[in-house]
Order: structure tokens, then C-alpha cells, then sequence
């Protein structure tokens, strides 16, 4: 059957014809045809609450792990003065930056932030904190030409700040009282320095953000870091001693001797390159452990539910009976390489040393025996 559309007026007719899609993903059985909405437009998009929680990420992730600042406040309540992040460069409060994060749905204006520069006049006057080193703007939609050109010159600025001061700030900067622009007040107004102001613009909080664990969660789009090759040191340290003492366990087991020591194993080639085999195995691991620490948010787990997947996939394989401990460990660990792993945030970097290791890293939990004393 053909259908024909008609346009009033016009004789244009085009028969409709089944599309064709072609070079089909499995993305898109998962998630449709739909264009990824860019993170520059996405925090546009955010709920007020989700602003808070992108600038937390941000202060936490950016600011105090990778700036440096000593510690990173956020002030979220009435009475802010001012103040929406506080930034100190050292212990004693004296040193700080401020950073004035503003979710609105327009680029910045001056009538948005008189009261801004009134209160910071007026509290740092009122010695209630010390002028900090940099007062600058990080906003969802940015900063709007007229402010801008104003913060690029501070003479204007304080110039229309005074001009602006009965409008804007006399009666808005608290609640407690009327704060004229007379005096001693006047004066340090026309002095102040207004140089320390600045902005951010949002791509470049974006992309500070990308610098911490919490861009993949938030914005998604894969990991951005890659996982450092594993070392494998020679001296065996402390944390690894239960897994070794195990896998010694399971040697003396199958030879039918007591080894003690790792020394001892020069003496027996097959369980010597296996040992040493095992080792960069946990290594391995150990480099997933610590890739999810550097690249996922604090409390993911992800490694941990990691851990926990493989101790269900090999532990009825752990349970069957063997000639050794030795012969456990070679099944267990080459039924962790086979098994299918999913659902977990690593599983794209996730290869199969790492379920290898895995097994280990369960040994050294206590949660895998590879001789059985009880049979």
C-alpha cells in the first residue's frame, strides 16, 4: 500500500518509504537513537539539587585533591555572607580563596551580583573574614559581556558598584540592619581591590571536573584514564604474606614436603615459576584495585564487588576434592579466567590476570583455602 501525503496548494506528492538503518550498535538496542546530550549543556539542564552535588564533586575532587587548598568549605545556609565556597591555603583562615558557584538560567549580570561585591565589602570591612587572595565566579551559564568587562576592569567595576549601591546592596546585604555607604565604609569601598575578582567559565569547571572520580559517574562517556602498567616488586611485602603462606601450603602439599620459605623454591622449578607466576597475577589485581581508587568515587566498591563475583564463580570449584592444594590452585584460577563478568563500573578494563589475581587477593582475605585440613 502507498500512502501520499498532500501539501494545501502545492501538487507535491512523495511516496513514504520504509527507512533503512544501517551500521546498527548494540548501544543503540540499549539506549536508542538518542544524541548525548553535551556536559556543557547538561549542567544547564540541572536541578538546583544537582548543582550542589556537581559543585561538591568539584570543590572535593578538584579543589582539595588536585589545587591543594588545606581544607574545602561549602556554605549552604542563610547567612552565607557572601561566601558560597571557601577555599583555605593554610590552617589559619587567614589565606583563602572564594568561589561564588551560581546556578541560574541566564548568563551572569551585574544586577545579579551587586549584593555579592556589597557583602564582600562590607564583612571583610567588619574584619569577620580576611579579603581573600581570589574571589571568583564559577556559574552554570557563565558570565553575560557586561559583567565580564567589568571584571576585566576593576576601576569600572568598583565605579558601578557605588553606583549601584542604593539599588542593590543598602538594604539586601542583611537582614539585621541598613548599610549605608558613608564614611570609613565609604572609603575602604573606593579602595578596595577588585582585582582578586575572576570567573570560570562552565567548560573550564567541566573540565577540572573531568580530573576527578566523580566526571564518569556523572557525565559517563567511558573512563579518561588509563591503568598503569603493574609492577611487581621483588621483595615481598607484608600484605602479601597470608596468600604466599598459602600457596607454600599448597607446594608442601603436593610435594610431600614442608617449605617454609619462598628461598626454598629455587630447589623445585615448576612450583618456583609458578610462584612467581602468581605473584604478578596479584600485582595485577592489586593495579585494578587501585585504578578504581584514582578513577571512581569514594564508597563505589566497584573492586570489591569485583572481588566478590569471582569468589562465587570459583568457590564450588574450590570445594571439590583434589590430589593437592597445588592442583586447587591451578583449576580455581583457570575457572576465574573463564568466567563472564558483568554489571560491574570496571568491567571494560577488567582482563583475565586480573580474575587470576583476584583469587589471591580472596586467599589473603581468608576467604579461600587451598588445602583442606578438614578432609
Amino acid at each position: 500500500m502507498k500512502i501520499y501525503i498532500g501539501v494545501y496548494n502545492m501538487e507535491v506528492l512523495n511516496e513514504i518509504t520504509k527507512p533503512k538503518v544501517q551500521s546498527l550498535t548494540n548501544q543503540q538496542i540499549l539506549y536508542g537513537m538518542a544524541t548525548t546530550i553535551p556536559a556543557i549543556e547538561l549542567i544547564s539542564l540541572f536541578s538546583d539539587a544537582e548543582f550542589e552535588k556537581f559543585i561538591q564533586e568539584w570543590a572535593t575532587g578538584y579543589l582539595f585533591e588536585i589545587v591543594g587548598y588545606k581544607k574545602v568549605y561549602r556554605n549552604a545556609g542563610a547567612g552565607d555572607k557572601g561566601r558560597d565556597v571557601v577555599a583555605f591555603h593554610d590552617d589559619s583562615g587567614e589565606e583563602w580563596d572564594c568561589y561564588q558557584c551560581k546556578h541560574y538560567g541566564h548568563a551572569l549580570a551585574p544586577s545579579d551580583v551587586w549584593v555579592e561585591f556589597g557583602k564582600l565589602c562590607y564583612y571583610s570591612f567588619k574584619r569577620e573574614f580576611t579579603v581573600p587572595k581570589k574571589y571568583v565566579f564559577a556559574t552554570s551559564k557563565g558570565i553575560g559581556p557586561t559583567l565580564k568587562s567589568y571584571i576585566q576592569n576593576p576601576q569600572q567595576l568598583r565605579s558601578n558598584l557605588i553606583e549601584n549601591w542604593e539599588k542593590h546592596c543598602k538594604n539586601k546585604i542583611t537582614d539585621t540592619e541598613i548599610v549605608d555607604l558613608t564614611g570609613d565604609f565609604k572609603k575602604y569601598v573606593e579602595q578596595f581591590d577588585f582585582s582578586i575578582v575572576g570567573f570560570l567559565d562552565p567548560l573550564e569547571v567541566i573540565e577540572q571536573h573531568r580530573k576527578t572520580p566523580y566526571y564518569v559517574p556523572r557525565f559517563g562517556g567511558g573512563f579518561n584514564k588509563f591503568r598503569e602498567e603493574a609492577i611487581t616488586p621483588d621483595e615481598i611485602h607484608e600484605s602479601e604474606l597470608t596468600y604466599v603462606t598459602k600457596l607454600l601450603e599448597a607446594y608442601s602439599e603436593d610435594k610431600g614436603i614442608t617449605i617454609n620459605n619462598p628461598d626454598e623454591l629455587t630447589s623445585y622449578n615448576t612450583y618456583n615459576n609458578h610462584f612467581k607466576r602468581e605473584r604478578i597475577h596479584y600485582h595485577k589485581a592489586q593495579s585494578l584495585a587501585s585504578f578504581e581508587r584514582d578513577t571512581l568515587p569514594e564508597g563505589a566498591d566497584a573492586f570489591g564487588k569485583l572481588k566478590r563475583s569471582v569468589y562465587m564463580g570459583v568457590i564450588d570449584t574450590v570445594e571439590s576434592n583434589f590430589s593437592s592444594g597445588f592442583a586447587r590452585v591451578k583449576e580455581v584460577t583457570k575457572t576465574a579466567r573463564s568466567l563472564q563478568l558483568s554489571g560491574n563500573p570496571l568491567i571494560t578494563v577488567v582482563e583475565d590476570d586480573d580474575r587470576h589475581g583476584i583469587c589471591h587477593h580472596l586467599a589473603n582475605d581468608g576467604l579461600i583455602e587451598w588445602v583442606r585440613t578438614n578432609e
